[in-house]
């Protein structure tokens, strides 16, 4: 079975990769070092070759396509631009939806868009799940990212969702988590953000340091 990368050095080397079929929950603070590991996590996918299907929820598709090189094997379903009142056309890269409670046209695009890639290893990046909680509930949304780990366990996928620590309730952390196999725990100091796996070998990793590298 295929190994993905996460572009985490220190982590790679602890787990020697993430078996396809996978799905990983990147939880931690409303900011930063969050989105520095999951621009590692899809950057390290782009540059192994892997397709990615990547789904911002605070960033338009253009933005998030510039920020990632223009890359020719990622693909954006963009669920800002509308709601902001910017018009846009459907490209090979980016598919537009109306919005975070569009959970249907999400998945619908999620769907084509993983298609394209059945010939190689893929992942898919919600980014976040704390946004689609604003717009719909914990069972609709549970049900939606069910429905999509479902169909990158079936293929040999990633799947990566990323959640603000301290934004949800016990009971909503514990679905979320039931979700997803394994978790990177991000953690910041005055000096430092450090993360760890949880779930991905017998016992969690120790803390890394992160530097964050978004452009």
């Amino acid at each position: 079975m295929h190994k993905y990368r996460l572009g985490l050095e220190e982590l790679d080397a602890a787990i020697g990769g993430v078996a396809g079929g996978s799905g990983i929950l990147i939880e931690g603070p409303p900011a930063g070092g969050k989105q520095a590991i999951l621009y590692a996590l899809v950057s390290r996918g782009l540059e192994d070759g892997d397709g990615v299907v990547l789904m911002p929820t605070m960033e338009t598709g253009r933005n998030s396509l510039t920020a990632y090189g223009n890359a020719r094997n990622l693909r954006i379903i963009d669920c800002l631009s509308r709601p902001m009142g910017i018009e846009g056309a459907d490209t090979m890269n980016i598919k537009y939806v109306n919005g975070p409670q569009d959970l249907t046209g999400m998945g619908v695009w999620a769907a084509r868009l993983l298609d394209e890639f059945r010939a190689k290893p893929a992942r898919l990046c919600i980014d976040s799940l704390s946004t689609l909680l604003m717009y719909s509930s914990l069972p609709v949304v549970f049900r939606f990212i069910h429905l999509m780990n479902g169909r990158l366990h079936a293929a040999g996928g990633l799947s990566i969702g990323v959640v603000d620590e301290g934004m949800h309730d016990e009971k909503t952390m514990a679905a979320l988590r039931q979700l997803y196999r394994a978790t990177l725990e991000v953690r910041e100091t005055d000096s430092a953000c450090l993360v760890r796996a949880v779930g991905l070998s017998p016992r969690p990793t120790p803390w890394f340091p992160f530097e964050e590298v978004i452009e």
